[in-house]
């Protein structure tokens, strides 16, 4: 198996988990999940680099185009991804009793593992 196909695999699963971690806690609305805040489109453009992760060749990594294509969509979610951190610090500045969530971090985290999966699927391997 190449080894780029569990790393996208894996960062992808912990992307859409951190959806689900709370991205930030306001006093009065609670705690807000990357559902509720609008991070879930950081997933989409990981599509690509997923389908070719499992439906491509298992034993090789992917095609020039493929995997151009998978990279680059990936920096996408990657800087959405990115966005929505910056979004979360903002949203919690200058609020009292808010607090910063584990959500954001997180999901910057598996974007980056997704970005180095589909960066690892260029590289070829022969067996």
């Amino acid at each position: 198996m190449h080894l780029s196909r569990p790393v996208v695999l894996a960062g992808t699963a912990f992307a859409g988990m951190a959806l689900l971690l709370p991205f930030v806690r306001l006093p009065v609305l609670g705690a807000i999940d990357g559902i509720g805040a609008d991070a879930w489109p950081a997933l989409l453009p990981a599509v690509p680099a997923v389908a070719a992760a499992v439906f491509g060749d298992w034993s090789r990594g992917n095609g020039p185009l493929v995997g151009t294509t998978a990279l680059v969509l990936a920096c996408a979610g990657l800087l959405f991804a990115v966005v929505k951190l910056a979004d979360a610090l903002i949203a919690i500045r200058g609020v009292d009793g808010a607090s910063f969530g584990a959500g954001s971090p997180v999901l910057v985290a598996a974007m980056a593992t997704v970005v180095a999966g589909a960066g690892l699927s260029l590289r070829r391997s022969t067996g």
